[in-house]
């Protein structure tokens, strides 16, 4: 399979894995806590920025809101997916570094420096430690499925094989 279709397939199962835990731990917050989770808060921003907000529903809104996040997801799937042969290592771990990666560059580089939302250092402490959870559990995720479908994507989805 092609590296980058491998990364965008992996970073969707990730992003996957990720959103439910999300939304899993958005349950366990302090009720003061339960505030729109960062991608929908982020996805606000976008809106308002290109004066879209008071035209979009709420429908309208959590679709980009995941459309966001997948999308995003997908970028930085591919570009582990290209980083990962690499970095010599166990996978697990390799994808939870790139995780918590990914959340500093996010948090403390990206998304403050476009204006979107302040630093990661705002977040109260709960909702980081939310935050840095499941970018973990996205490394992983993604590390494990990008690693399988290196390994066994062609004896596992080429129906073309004879067995």
């Amino acid at each position: 399979m092609n590296v980058l279709f491998r990364g965008f397939w992996a970073s969707t199962m990730a992003t996957s894995a990720m959103t439910f835990t999300l939304f899993e731990s958005f349950k366990r917050l302090a009720l003061r806590e339960r505030k729109p989770l960062p991608p929908a808060q982020i996805t606000r921003s976008l809106t308002d920025k290109l004066h879209l907000t008071h035209k979009t529903s709420s429908e309208i809104q959590q679709e980009a809101t995941m459309i966001n996040h997948f999308g995003y997801g997908a970028v930085c799937g591919i570009a582990y997916a290209l980083l990962a042969s690499k970095v010599p290592g166990n996978a697990a771990l390799k994808g939870g570094l790139f995780g918590l990666g990914v959340w500093a560059a996010s948090y403390y580089g990206l998304i403050p420096a476009l204006k979107l939302q302040p630093q990661g250092r705002h977040m109260s402490p709960q909702r980081k430690l939310m935050m840095i959870g499941t970018h973990v559990v996205w490394g992983v995720s993604l590390a494990i499925a990008e690693d399988t479908l290196k390994r066994k994507g062609t004896q596992m989805l080429d129906a073309r094989r004879r067995y």
